[in-house]
């Protein structure tokens, strides 16, 4: 047999059907209403100090209760949005924000207008269910009572308004609750913080920025580190090593000493394009346009270059400078192994804080931005400055190459 869950609003409670009725959620907007009746005398006690207090703290301080007890008192009607509101009051307390221009008129709403009105008609209500209800044993003979404009005298009359009373009760519980659920939808707009998720979007990206900074300097410590200490110390005992040999000659220990020499020259040449990838010295000092014309030196094929206004009126910031040049690096890597091509273009520009750089050659296309390729983790780092990342590479080619991203 399924069990339906129990409602958390007074709303969805009422439109669940005669199940209402039966539970306590007609008492809770009961009590809803009669809080509200009683928290209004307090807030126009109050509304002097709210609104003229010198100090901002005071006021800060004054307001923060006042908004965490109508908080309380909507989790009588609706303890999901409760709990949602809850968070964003106790956020404006701990920074001592004042209350926005809707909060603040909706408390006064609430103060001079919803909440005596809503104390006035559940009053009301309650008297006159609780006159017909009793009917039977108010009527006294020759001691009719009045009931608005009807007149019960006789005990067949006072059985009729007990059924009657019966009905207006069942009557007054959903005008309760809808004058309640109606007020309750008010209090969530409200006191709904507009500004929360652009905070939120703000901290992310500071923290973002800041990871990305303390990254690249990381990176310029172990760049340096290996580029100043390691290489010098290999490149000292490349030296001796070439001592020794010059010494020794054509002797078995001239001969092992020449042996390591060579296998220390490869072993600094691959630490040298170790230092590449990880942050180019000329990428830090002098800026990417340098750094990529160190770059592409090497590669047995021509690259054609137009950075345009990349560097005015300044250099771009250092993680984008770095995205840069890992894509160029890894494009110009991809078509050395797997395009067949003859000829890369690297365009790039900068105008209205934007960089758009496009790395094209006229190789044989077919290049993906799949998961796990190399592409993929050049996409991902242009995410990371805000930027993105395409590739345009149908069969036959030629492949186009296009990062774009925020200055």
């Amino acid at each position: 047999m399924m069990v339906q869950a129990e409602a958390r609003s007074l709303v969805a409670a009422m439109t669940s059907g005669p199940r209402y009725l039966l539970s306590s959620w007609p008492w809770r907007a009961l009590a809803w209403t009669a809080f509200g009746g009683a928290l209004s005398g307090i807030t126009i006690g109050m509304t002097p100090l709210l609104l003229l207090a010198f100090s901002r703290s005071l006021r800060a301080s004054l307001w923060s209760p006042l908004l965490e007890v109508e908080v309380a008192r909507l989790s009588l009607i609706d303890v999901a949005a409760a709990e949602r509101l809850k968070q964003h009051v106790s956020a404006a307390r701990s920074e001592r924000r004042l209350p926005n221009l809707r909060q603040v008129l909706y408390v006064l709403f609430i103060a001079l207008i919803a909440g005596p009105f809503g104390f006035l008609l559940a009053g009301f209500l309650a008297i006159v269910t609780v006159v017909l209800v009793a009917a039977p044993w108010l009527v006294r003979p020759g001691e009719p009572i009045n009931v608005g404009l009807w007149v019960v005298d006789t005990p067949g009359e006072s059985w009729a308004a007990l059924v009657a009373g019966v009905g207006h009760a069942i009557l007054s519980a959903y005008l309760v609750g809808a004058y309640a659920g109606v007020v309750g939808r008010l209090t969530v707009a409200a006191f709904t913080d507009s500004q929360s998720l652009q905070r939120e979007v703000t901290r992310l990206e500071d923290s973002r920025t800041a990871l990305l900074s303390a990254v690249q300097q990381e990176r310029r410590r172990i760049e340096s580190d290996l580029h100043d200490r390691v290489q010098h110390r290999l490149v000292a005992l490349a030296l001796t090593l070439g001592i020794a040999e010059d010494i020794h000659g054509d002797d078995e220990t001239g001969r092992l000493a020449a042996d390591a020499h060579r296998q220390l020259d490869d072993i600094l040449a691959e630490l040298r394009s170790v230092l590449l990838g990880i942050l180019p010295r000329a990428l830090t000092e002098h800026g990417l346009v340098a750094a990529v014309v160190d770059l592409i030196g090497p590669y047995p094929l021509t690259v054609s270059t137009d950075f345009g206004r990349t560097e005015i009126p300044r250099r771009l910031p250092a993680a984008v400078e770095h995205a840069g040049y890992l894509v160029i690096n890894e494009a110009l890597t991809n078509v050395v192994k797997h395009a067949s091509a003859t000829t890369v273009t690297i365009e790039a520009d900068r105008q209205d804080d934007l960089w758009r750089i496009t790395i094209r050659d006229d190789g044989r296309g077919g290049a993906t931005v799949g998961s796990g390729r190399g592409l993929a983790a050049l996409a991902a780092r242009a995410e990371a400055v805000n930027g993105t990342l395409t590739v345009d590479s149908p069969a036959g080619g030629p492949t186009e190459v296009r990062m774009r991203c925020p200055t």
